[in-house]
């Protein structure tokens, strides 16, 4: 099976797999066989086999999976190999190339076994490479396999090691690297504030509460409409505040939220995807997402938040300041 005309006749299993990080924005929510980077994947396979002469996969031979490359536990591909597995007559296992299938070495090596003892080549189209099976031996092809997933192993590694040094920068200057604590902008009225000021009613009757279910038709009302949350974030509020209370003096709650109110203001005046409040929040969400922590527990200062508003670009975070420096460009040049 050195070539694509050697597997005439092979029916296909197609895997498509991206991580979160490569999962596009407006791509969050949808079903994975409608995310873009998965069908691009799966279009550049299908032109492939169309290329060859091969036949394409039915729809239910097709596993899509958000999931990183390095991760060993990945239920679909276990399933989409397992599906191959049972299949009778003659069958190939395809993936867009083979950083797709695995990032580890040593554990993608080992999901390669149900393939190749049971005559199943794994395809990597993108690579355009074919693997060797116990009754069709392809040394050469299953050296440049390992050569591969090996050179994605520490490709994996090394972007691990540039984000871990990265997040540690930016932690060490009192920057929270994710999007942080969501204020609701949107809302009519304040729902932290009102979830603050409203702290014992949270939770089922018999710890003291209202009940989970009232207290979030209360955050319907305030919100202005349904907020759509559910148990899961009273919850998740509740060990929040705890936390704070806890490690906090009530004066330095009280500072935190006003500053709390404050960034909400801005929020609403300034639009929170306008570039000068993305800015302002990548420089203070850490210490309006977590002040119990020791690298975000200095209020930022008022120079912080005007130099932010004054210079976005170099307040925002790397993503961010590309896009704002290409937008800016564009507007420049016209």
């Amino acid at each position: 099976m050195k070539y694509p005309k050697d597997l005439k006749g092979f029916k296909p299993v197609v895997y498509l797999r991206i991580s979160t990080d490569e999962q596009s924005p407006a791509d969050k929510g949808k079903p994975l066989n409608k995310n873009t980077a998965l069908k691009n994947q799966l279009e550049r396979i299908q032109k492939w086999l169309k290329s060859n002469g091969l036949s394409q996969a039915s729809p239910n031979h097709i596993h899509y999976e958000l999931a990183s490359g390095g991760d060993p536990t990945r239920p679909v591909l276990k399933r989409a190999i397992n599906q191959a597995v049972e299949m009778k007559g003659k069958r190939m296992f395809i993936v867009g190339e083979l950083s797709r299938f695995h990032r580890d070495i040593r554990h993608g090596m080992a999901e390669t076994i149900p393939l190749y003892e049971n005559d199943i080549p794994l395809v990597a189209t993108d690579d355009n490479l074919i693997t060797g099976t116990v009754n069709e031996p392809e040394g050469d092809n299953d050296i440049l396999m390992g050569l591969k997933i090996s050179l994605a192993t520490g490709e994996r590694e090394r972007l691990r090691g540039r984000v871990k040094r990265a997040i540690t920068e930016r932690q060490e200057q009192g920057i929270f690297a994710s999007k942080g604590l969501d204020l609701f902008p949107e809302a009519d009225g304040d729902i932290w504030g009102y979830m603050i000021e409203n702290e014992s009613k949270i939770g089922s009757k018999k710890t003291g509460g209202i009940g989970n279910t009232e207290f979030l038709r209360l955050l319907d009302v305030v919100y202005g409409r349904p907020f759509g949350k559910t148990v899961g974030f009273l919850n998740s509020v509740k060990n929040r505040l705890e936390k704070m209370r806890a490690n906090m003096t009530p004066d330095e709650f009280n500072d935190w939220n006003e500053f709390r109110r404050r960034i909400l203001e801005m929020e609403r005046k300034l639009g929170s995807n306008s570039w000068e409040m993305k800015a302002v929040r990548y420089r203070v969400n850490g210490y309006i997402t977590d002040p119990t922590n020791e690298n975000y527990s200095m209020k930022p200062s008022e120079e912080v938040i005007q130099n932010a508003l004054d210079n976005p670009a170099e307040n925002l975070s790397f993503k961010d300041a590309k896009k704002y420096r290409s937008q800016v460009s564009k507007r420049a040049s016209k």
